[in-house]
């Protein structure tokens, strides 16, 4: 199994149409589809998904995973996922903190 870290850049994986990689999570990653359609298996998930280009998923650190390409190559974007970010909003007088996921 392939261990899928990205070590704070993101990296590209391209799948052609049947191709499957199995690899593990080191840390908590976001994939998204940037062409084609990838079946993903999380294990220890019910439900498997199906991503198209644009969309995206959030894996949690550890997950083991599988992806397979579903037609013609495509190719999937793997970046680390981005921390929760607090920012302040004025309203009014009162500054009020909101935390952004």
């Amino acid at each position: 199994m392939r261990a899928l870290f990205t070590k704070g850049i993101e990296q590209s994986l391209a799948l052609n149409a049947g191709q499957v990689l199995s690899m593990q999570a080191k840390r908590a990653e976001t994939l998204q589809v940037t062409s084609g359609r990838v079946w993903v298996t999380i294990s220890g998930e019910r439900d498997d998904y199906w991503l198209s280009a644009g969309d995206h998923l959030n894996v949690a650190a550890g997950s083991r995973i599988v992806l397979e390409a579903d037609q013609g190559q495509s190719v999937v974007k793997v970046q680390l996922q981005k921390p929760a970010v607090s920012r302040v909003v004025t309203s009014g007088r009162m500054p009020v903190a909101v935390q952004v996921h």
